[in-house]
């Protein structure tokens, strides 16, 4: 286990919901920093037989000395697969008075703190936990804060009392809450405001003005989903700062051509078990999103360097990281998400 990881004792477990439970966990020796809101810790399990597994989990506040993370019971899409092996670790086996392993706080997804602009917090599902950590900050200061939240009904809906008691103790906070399916003990005007989905008449209803600062995080389908209504309401994507909950990926305005390399001595990509072979575009930031549009999948998870998912064997050829991982990979492999290559590659995916 790498060295930047620290131990914290587990105070106090509180379910939030049927599916996602809150972990209050002291450091046993101080952090290099206080975290900023928006970011995560990584937590690591080393299996038996295996490489390490890493998990992100962003952090839902702070209690003293306390720092808490809200973890939502990751379930299997089909049978015959594996459930989450890190969140029912931690549903399952973890409890007050455990002691876990973690590294951070980290992030790029963290809350501009010297801007004044309004702010409008827009999440879904369990996608709520960083900026809750946005909300509490932003909570009675000057800037006018919007926290609109997704989810399916009060059996999964997480923190929603600690928001509204937000609401009610700051005049510059206010939420919208929206169940997708109410079941029949949730009660509109106590529980959610609207039934359905976020539509661009809402957000534009509940968005004050123009020049706002949007911060995003939810599933794959909920964030492109409200990155393209955004988009429709003109709004600019270097005002969208976002973050994927589960398996992250890239939003890019509709728009936007990548423009194509035209230099005849490009570096050559090849995916040797794909079978597939292309010119390096410098357009791209990094070597999965390289493969993603010429079509090879490559298995990913954090797309920041952190969980190793994206760990690939190089069987000619070099990279440099643009990002500096959490921890280099052994020697002959490379962590697409966050290099690039130094000349003609070829990959074992």
């Amino acid at each position: 286990m790498s060295d930047r990881f620290t131990t914290f004792d587990v105070r106090e477990v509180v379910k939030e919901s049927e599916i996602i439970t809150s972990f209050y966990l002291e450091p046993r020796t101080p952090l290099a920093r206080e975290f900023v809101p928006g970011e995560y810790l990584i937590f690591e399990h080393r299996p038996e037989n295996g490489e390490p597994i890493r998990r992100e989990y962003s952090i839902s506040g702070t209690r003293d000395d306390e720092i808490r993370v809200t973890i939502k019971r990751e379930l299997a899409p089909e049978q015959g697969l594996q459930d989450g092996i890190m969140s029912t670790r931690f549903h399952d086996a973890t409890m007050a008075g455990d002691t876990v392993k973690a590294a951070g706080p980290m992030g790029a997804f963290t809350l501009d703190r010297d801007a004044d602009r309004p702010v409008v917090l827009l999440s879904g599902g369990v996608g709520l936990t960083p900026v809750v950590a946005m909300a509490h900050e932003l909570a009675g200061t000057a800037r006018e804060t919007v926290f609109i939240h997704a989810c399916e009904n009060g059996q999964v809906h997480a923190l929603g009392q600690e928001m509204r008691e937000l609401a009610t103790a700051h005049e510059n906070f206010s939420t919208h809450v929206l169940y997708r399916t109410p079941i029949d003990r949730d009660q509109l005007g106590r529980d959610y405001d609207t039934a359905g989905m976020i539509t661009q008449d809402l957000l534009e209803k509940l968005t004050p003005g123009k020049d706002v600062d949007f911060y995003l995080c939810g599933p794959g389908p909920f964030m492109a989903a409200m990155y393209d209504t955004l988009l429709a309401m003109d709004v600019d994507p270097d005002r969208i700062s976002y973050e994927f909950f589960g398996p992250a990926t890239v939003l890019r305005p509709k728009k936007k051509t990548v423009a194509k390399p035209t230099a005849s001595d490009a570096p050559v990509i090849t995916f040797a078990k794909s079978g597939v072979e292309a010119a390096w575009n410098p357009a791209e930031e990094n070597l999965l999103e390289f493969a993603e549009e010429n079509g090879v999948m490559v298995d990913y998870s954090c797309r920041a360097g952190t969980c190793v998912t994206c760990m690939t064997k190089v069987i000619k050829g070099s990279v440099s990281y643009s990002v500096d991982p959490f921890e280099q990979p052994k020697d002959g492999y490379a962590l697409l998400c966050c290099c690039v290559p130094d000349g003609d590659l070829e990959l074992d995916v």
